[in-house]
């Protein structure tokens, strides 16, 4: 069984901006990691021949190793980067190069990073794929909060705001990082609270302000059902500011259990790594949850197979997407295809061979979770 040449559409990742100067060997590591100090990777004097670059880990390695094998050249960091520097001298083409090498057909991209926003038109143009966009809430309650306006006037403001954006039929639902300010444990909308917090917002909108963060929240689920479209919520872990000790998706159960909720579609971005059973079991017991296997794919190298083996233990196969949460360069979103096919045809093919279903079910599996469920569970045909 496999899964060469399928379709792919990506339903977490980041657009990137075309480079414009030719990258060093410790550049480009930086641009590989998920880790925002610069000194993680700051000199490769010293390295010895077959030694890993320090602060590099096995989804690095991974890359790089395909990366040579894809260039034909020797697996060494400068002759990579070398010849990824020549292809990347046309960057148009040689991002289109590495989508098609893929079939990566389609994504849904948070514009919210990087910032400023980048062009939608031209980023689907570098790329020949065919992009969607979520909305990111806390960058339009920063840039209301800046207008230091009431309280009131904020509400009526954002909420306008997020229902103009999902009227756009290129965006396909909001989406939130509250995981990163004040943790997923969203409590009941308490106006009172919310509004004295707005004041500290409005001084510092990176402040944790629990209680305004809590109400926006709930807003932007109402939005959402109103328009019928898609919340998607950051959890699990991402970069070093996430509040690890409330980013577990457990902590939205009661939340999603709501009756005002049992209609809104929800989407747990990254899903919930590294609590991932705690999403396969939140989307296997609600209707209108769906997960995806975003940033554990491809960040966890690797782990991918494992990761993805976990997840589907208790997850419905209809309820779970693929995604890659790439953000910097091109190599992320064909690397994200290339390992992710890898691990899963190790599944499918490991499955197949224990009796537990056919050679036809298991490429079907393999299709829903690349591209099928995304068609049907966004309405969207590529």
């Amino acid at each position: 069984m496999s899964l060469q040449g399928i379709k792919v559409v990506d339903v977490h990742a980041h657009p990137f901006r075309e480079s414009t100067t030719p990258e060093s060997p410790v550049s480009f590591l930086r641009k590989l990691s998920l880790s925002v100090i610069p000194e993680m990777f700051s000199s490769l004097e010293g390295i010895e021949k077959h030694q890993p670059y320090p602060g590099s880990n096995m989804w690095i390695q991974i890359l790089l190793r395909q990366m040579a094998a894809y260039y034909s050249c020797e697996e060494d960091l400068t002759a990579i980067v070398d010849k990824r520097n020549q292809k990347a001298k046309d960057y148009q083409a040689y991002t289109k190069e590495l989508f098609q090498d893929v079939n990566l057909v389609g994504a849904i991209m948070d514009f919210g990073y990087p910032q400023p926003p980048i062009n939608h038109a031209e980023f689907e143009g570098m790329t020949g794929a065919r992009i969607w966009e979520i909305s990111r809430i806390e960058p339009i309650m920063v840039s209301l909060a800046e207008m230091n306006i009431s309280f009131d006037d904020f509400i009526s403001r954002y909420r306008k705001r997020l229902q103009d954006d999902l009227s756009d039929n290129q965006v396909v639902g909001l989406k939130t990082i509250i995981a990163y300010r004040s943790g997923l444990e969203v409590l009941d909308m308490d106006r009172q609270a919310a509004e004295k917090d707005y004041e500290t917002f409005v001084q510092d909108n990176r402040a944790t302000a629990k209680a305004f963060r809590d109400y926006c929240f709930h807003i932007a689920m109402e939005a959402c059902t109103e328009a019928d479209k898609f919340m998607h919520i950051h959890t699990g872990i991402g970069d070093g500011e996430v509040v690890m000790t409330k980013a577990s998706p457990s902590f939205l159960l009661d939340t999603l259990r709501k009756e005002k909720y049992k209609d809104t579609k929800v989407h747990l971005v990254h899903g919930g790594y590294p609590w991932m059973e705690e999403a396969a079991f939140i989307v296997s017991i609600l209707p209108n949850v769906y997960m995806d296997i975003s940033l554990q794919n491809p960040f966890t190298g690797h782990g991918v197979e494992r990761v993805i083996s976990q997840v589907l233990e208790l997850a419905p196969f209809d309820k779970v997407m693929y995604g890659s949460d790439a953000f910097t360069v091109p190599e992320m979103n064909w690397m994200g295809v290339r390992l992710f096919i890898q691990c899963f045809e190790r599944v499918l093919n490991d499955w197949v061979e224990k009796d537990y279903m056919s050679v036809e079910k298991a490429q079907f599996i393999g299709e829903m979770i690349l591209y099928r469920n995304f068609e049907k569970i966004y309405n969207i045909t590529v």
